[in-house]
């Protein structure tokens, strides 16, 4: 999540970067000029400006995708995208063929608090589990059984 939130912020970064480049090396304006002008004018001022500009466009839009699906994913279904792709794998998941029903689901603000250790002054209480104690380190390669509950 936090990959994520920094890299949308410096595309951020970049796309205002290229803007600001073009306001103090390019003779025009998007008002001066409109639209289709000021986009041609732009490109031959710095084509490599113009790409990088692209570029970042594209980029951003997937990133905030990805990002407001993960968000989605831990705050409303309190999964992470590996136990939402195997979870037919997981016998404490409850799986039916519209829905995956999470033990670890405590609705959208708890899920959030739990996720980011939130504390607000003492306020909330994150949960937080050693999970180390939780489970043995034991892995039968053979059988493919292992990592049982202490």
């Amino acid at each position: 999540m936090g990959y994520l939130f920094f890299l949308l912020f410096m595309i951020c970064w970049m796309i205002y970067g290229c803007i600001s480049y073009w306001g103090l090396h390019c003779e025009t304006t998007y008002t001066k000029d409109g639209f289709w002008t000021y986009i041609t004018q732009i490109a031959t001022c710095s084509p490599w400006m113009f790409w990088m500009f692209l570029n970042s466009i594209f980029h951003f839009m997937w990133v905030a995708v990805l990002l407001m699906c993960q968000m989605y994913q831990i705050s409303c279904l309190g999964i992470t995208t590996n136990e939402r792709m195997n979870a037919r794998r997981y016998k404490h998941f409850k799986v039916t063929t519209t829905s995956i029903e999470s033990p670890f689901n405590h609705g959208c603000v708890r899920n959030v608090i739990d996720f980011f250790e939130f504390r607000c002054c003492g306020l909330f209480r994150p949960v937080i589990v050693d999970w180390t104690r939780q489970y043995t380190i034991e892995y039968d390669q053979i059988s493919g059984s292992g990592y049982q509950l202490v």
